[in-house]
């Protein structure tokens, strides 16, 4: 698919900027195989290159790209889980500073008790 989006992008550009004898060669159905050829040789060259930079990297024990990109998204997840906790930790320490509204303080005093009126009540007969 890509190489189909490449190859219409380089016929286009030859349309618009080239002689005919130019885009006569260029719309040749065997200079586009074998430009076609040339773009699978070097996406094949790319991938057995990567793939040797892999293997001499595991081989000396060196941190390769994927595996730095690895780590950073490994760092990124633990630093927002880091804020997440501290934010929560905030919470409860506010929480725990601020006296609870609705129930009443463990230092109030008890309501005062009612005052005598010095009769005592009847005993039944």
């Amino acid at each position: 698919m890509m190489l189909d989006i490449w190859r219409d992008v380089v016929l286009k550009a030859a349309l618009e900027r080239f002689s005919p004898i130019a885009i006569k060669v260029v719309t040749n159905p065997q200079v586009q195989a074998l430009l076609t050829q040339a773009l699978n040789l070097q996406a094949d060259m790319r991938q057995n290159i990567e793939a040797q930079v892999r293997l001499v990297a595991r081989t000396l024990e060196l941190v390769t790209r994927d595996e730095l990109t690895s780590l950073r998204a490994v760092v990124k997840e633990l630093e927002a889980e880091v804020e997440r906790l501290k934010a929560q930790v905030r919470e409860q320490e506010a929480a725990r500073e601020a006296p609870p509204a609705a129930a009443p303080a463990a230092n109030a005093e008890p309501p005062p008790k009612p005052k005598k009126t010095g009769t005592r009540p009847r005993k039944a007969r």
